[in-house]
């Protein structure tokens, strides 16, 4: 299940750089995934996790990402280092030493990539993770410095 909720998120980013808002209305989400083969209860389990995505932020991280930035050195638990490749984590890091993401966004790709991931996070993960969040709910987060570290071209602005 985790390999084709993946794929999911996979199309649903390629769609969403395309230019489509596609993370944020429902029914195309549904019918894209549909065209794509998709069975009614993927459909309904990647719209629950795409809706969830920065959903538990609230007043806590608020205060939290307003707290001044990088105070916590953050260590990846051994069964973390484990589940990502080293490749995959040095990009997390290089996200976060650039200012891309803060404290709750490193924490929420790392749990998301954690959920997604069957076997060894590797870079493709991360950065599907990555854009997958970023697009959700920060398009303009997106900067030529945010594309070069994913590795992306031009992002198309939202329909």
């Amino acid at each position: 299940m985790r390999e084709r909720m993946y794929d999911m998120m996979r199309i649903l980013v390629e769609i969403s750089l395309q230019g489509s808002n596609i993370l944020n209305d429902e029914h195309e989400l549904t019918q894209a995934l549909g065209s794509h083969g998709f069975q009614p209860d993927e459909i309904y389990d990647a719209l629950s996790w795409v809706q969830q995505i920065l959903g538990e932020r609230g007043d806590y991280a608020e205060s939290y990402s307003r707290s001044s930035r990088g105070a916590a050195v953050r260590i990846l638990h051994p069964e973390e280092r484990l589940a990502f490749s080293p490749a995959a984590h040095g990009l997390i890091l290089r996200l976060y030493n650039n200012g891309v993401i803060d404290d709750f966004l490193r924490e929420e790709i790392i749990q998301r990539c954690i959920d997604l991931a069957a076997e060894e996070i590797g870079l493709e993960e991360v950065k599907t993770i990555t854009l997958l969040i970023l697009l959700k709910d920060r398009r303009d987060a997106l900067s030529e410095t945010v594309r070069e570290i994913l590795g992306i071209s031009k992002v198309r602005p939202s329909k």
